[in-house]
C-alpha cells in the first residue's frame, strides 16, 4: 500500500522548459482543463516568479488583491494563496515571487505544511515551473513530484535545453518519469534536423560525458501539437478570414497529400517511398521538377544515412541504406506533371501569403478594410483549384475535398463583409479598459469551460444568421461556374446541408475563440484534438482516489 507521501507524489505533476516561450504555462492550463471536465479537482501552482497563469487567464487584479502578497512561514491554511478559476480548478500562489527565499517558502508550504490539505481537496496538482533549469526555484521542487512533463519547440536551442534539463533532472530523480511535450511541431524542418528526436539533438551538440541515452526507457512522448495560431496568446486579433484561409489550407494540403499517395511509386524506391511522399507533401514549395528532384534526393541521403554520393547509387534491397536517383526523379516528374499538381502549389503560396496580411492588418473588432489584394488573389487560386478538382478528379475522396473546398471559399467571400464582422465580433465578451474597448478573455475562457448558456445562444443564433447566406454564396458560385458535381451529397444524392453547416460551425468557433490558447476553443482542429489526446495521455499515469 502506497505511504501518504507516495500518493501525494503521484498527484503532482511538474510542467517545465529548459527556455521560455514555448508554451508551457498553456499546457499547464490545458492539462488542468482537460483533467477538470473528466471531474478531477485540480489545483495549479504558479511557481514563474512572474506568475504566468493569471495573465494568461486574464485574472482579475481585484481577485488577485485577496491574495496574500507575500508567501508566510506561519500561513495556516491555503485560502490565503487561491483564486478560484473554473469549476473543479484553483490557481494556487498566484503573485509574484521575487522575494530571495520565497521559493523555499513556497516548497515548504505545499510539501510540508499544506501537504494534507492539498491532498484532500485535489486530486492532481499542477506545478508550472519557472523556464530554465535554476535549482533552487527549479530543481528543488522535483523530488516532489510524480513525473516531469517537458514542454519543446522543433528548435536546436529548446532541445538542446530540453536535453540539458533532463540530464541535471535524471541526476536528483533517477526514477523521475519525464515526458516530452511538442508544441508548434511541423512536420519536415531544414538540415536534417528531427523535430520530436529531442535526445538526439541533444546529444549531437554536447560532449560525450553529458550525452544521454537516446534509448531510455524513462523518457517518453506525451504529445505532439502542430503549429497553430489559435494558440498564440498574443493575438488580439479578430481574423476571421484570417482563419478561413487556414480552413481553406488544411483543405488543400489534404488535397496535396492525396494527390501524392495516387501516384504509383516506380524503380526500386522500396520503402523510401513513403519518405518521399512525406518530404513532397511537407514542400509544396516552387521549385522547378529538377530542382525538386535534386533536394528529394538529397533529403532521403540525409535521412537513410548514406550520405552524398549513395544519392547516386541504386538500391538492391529493402534494407539498404542507398537511395535511388533515377526512380524518385521519375516520381517527383510524375507528381510534378499531375494535373492538380500546379493549382495546388499556386494555391497554397497565395493562401499563406494571404494569411499573413491578414494577421497583419486586422484588429479586434476592425471592419476589414486595408489591402485586400492577397485575398482576392488567393481566392482567385481557389477558383481555379475548384475548376481543376472539377475536371479532373478521380475519386470520391478528391470531389469531396473539392466540396470542401467550395464551402471554405464561400465563408472567405462573405467573411470580408462589414454586417458579417459586426455580427462575428458581437458575440464576443467586451470590458473597458483605460477608455479602450477590449476582448474579456477572463470571461470567453469562462464560458466556453462551463458552457454558458447565454454565450452559447449568442453563438448559435450567430451561425443562424449566418448560414442563409453561406447556402446563397454557394449556389452562386456553382451557377456560375458550374461546380454542381463537387457540391457535397448526401446519400440519397441531395444536397448534404448539414456538411455544410457543420462547416460554417467550426470556422465561426474556431475564429470566435482564437488567441485564448485553450484546447476548447478550438477543438475542431487538429491541434485541439491533439491537446486533448496528449493531456489524457498524461492523466492517465494519475491514479484517482
Amino acid at each position: 500500500m502506497a505511504t501518504p507521501t507516495q500518493s501525494f507524489q503521484a498527484r503532482v505533476l511538474a510542467v517545465g522548459s529548459g527556455k521560455g516561450g514555448v508554451g508551457k504555462s498553456t499546457t499547464s492550463v490545458n492539462l488542468a482543463i482537460v483533467a477538470a471536465k473528466s471531474g478531477r479537482r485540480v489545483g495549479i501552482v504558479d511557481l514563474d516568479p512572474l506568475s504566468n497563469i493569471a495573465t494568461i487567464l486574464d485574472v482579475p487584479n481585484r481577485d488577485l488583491i485577496r491574495v496574500a502578497e507575500r508567501i508566510s512561514r506561519d500561513t495556516s491554511s491555503l485560502a490565503d494563496q487561491t483564486v478560484p478559476l473554473f469549476r473543479n480548478v484553483d490557481l494556487l500562489f498566484p503573485r509574484p515571487k521575487l522575494e530571495r527565499g520565497e521559493s523555499a517558502r513556497l516548497r515548504a508550504a505545499l510539501f510540508e505544511r499544506h501537504r494534507t490539505e492539498l491532498l484532500t481537496r485535489y486530486d492532481l496538482v499542477i506545478c508550472d515551473m519557472p523556464a530554465g533549469i535554476g535549482r533552487e526555484e527549479n530543481l528543488a521542487f522535483l523530488p516532489f513530484v510524480g513525473a516531469l512533463i517537458i514542454v519543446t519547440n522543433p528548435e536546436p536551442t529548446s532541445h538542446v535545453s530540453a536535453g540539458g534539463y533532463v540530464r541535471v533532472a535524471r541526476e536528483i530523480r533517477p526514477d523521475l518519469p519525464v515526458l516530452f511535450w511538442h508544441n508548434r511541431h511541423r512536420e519536415t524542418m531544414s538540415g536534417g534536423f528531427n523535430p520530436t528526436d529531442v535526445i538526439g539533438n541533444y546529444n549531437r551538440y554536447v560532449d560525450d560525458e553529458l550525452r544521454i541515452d537516446p534509448g531510455a526507457a524513462f523518457v517518453s512522448h506525451a504529445a505532439i501539437i502542430p503549429d497553430d495560431p489559435s494558440l498564440n496568446l498574443l493575438q488580439q486579433t479578430l481574423a476571421f478570414e484570417g482563419h478561413v484561409l487556414g480552413k481553406l489550407l488544411d483543405a488543400t494540403q489534404m488535397l496535396h497529400k492525396a494527390v501524392i499517395a495516387g501516384i504509383e511509386p516506380g524503380g526500386s524506391l522500396g520503402r523510401a517511398t513513403n519518405q518521399l511522399r512525406y518530404y513532397l507533401s511537407a514542400h509544396p514549395g516552387r521549385l522547378a521538377p529538377d530542382e525538386l528532384s535534386q533536394e528529394a534526393v538529397r533529403y532521403l541521403a540525409e535521412e537513410y544515412g548514406g550520405g552524398p554520393r549513395a544519392a547516386a547509387a541504386t538500391t538492391t534491397g529493402e534494407n539498404d541504406r542507398v537511395v535511388d536517383a533515377a526512380a524518385v526523379d521519375s516520381f517527383v516528374h510524375r507528381y510534378a506533371n499531375h494535373p492538380l499538381t500546379a493549382p495546388l502549389r499556386q494555391t497554397v503560396f497565395a493562401i499563406e501569403r494571404a494569411a499573413e496580411q491578414v494577421v497583419d492588418q486586422q484588429r479586434l473588432f476592425a471592419t476589414g478594410r486595408g489591402d485586400r489584394r492577397p485575398i482576392t488573389q488567393a481566392a482567385t487560386c481557389v477558383r481555379r483549384l475548384i475548376d481543376a478538382v472539377d475536371t479532373h478528379a478521380v475519386t470520391p475522396f478528391e470531389r469531396n475535398l473539392g466540396g470542401i473546398l467550395l464551402c471554405y471559399l464561400a465563408i472567405l467571400l462573405i467573411s470580408g463583409a462589414p454586417q458579417v464582422r459586426s455580427l462575428v465580433a458581437a458575440v464576443i465578451p467586451r470590458r473597458s479598459e483605460d477608455g479602450r474597448i477590449v476582448r474579456d478573455r477572463r470571461h470567453q475562457i469562462r464560458n466556453l469551460i462551463e458552457r454558458n448558456d447565454t454565450y452559447h445562444r449568442r453563438y448559435f443564433t450567430l451561425v443562424r444568421k449566418l448560414y442563409p447566406v453561406l447556402v446563397h454564396q454557394i449556389n452562386r458560385l456553382v451557377d456560375a461556374a458550374g461546380w454542381g458535381r463537387i457540391v457535397l451529397r448526401a446519400r440519397d444524392g441531395s444536397v448534404n446541408r448539414n456538411a455544410y453547416l457543420k462547416l460554417l460551425t467550426h470556422v465561426l468557433h474556431d475564429s470566435l475563440h482564437a488567441g485564448l490558447g485553450i484546447y476548447v476553443g478550438f477543438r475542431y482542429n487538429q491541434a485541439g484534438r491533439a491537446i486533448e489526446e496528449g493531456a489524457r495521455k498524461v492523466l492517465a499515469r494519475v491514479p484517482r482516489r
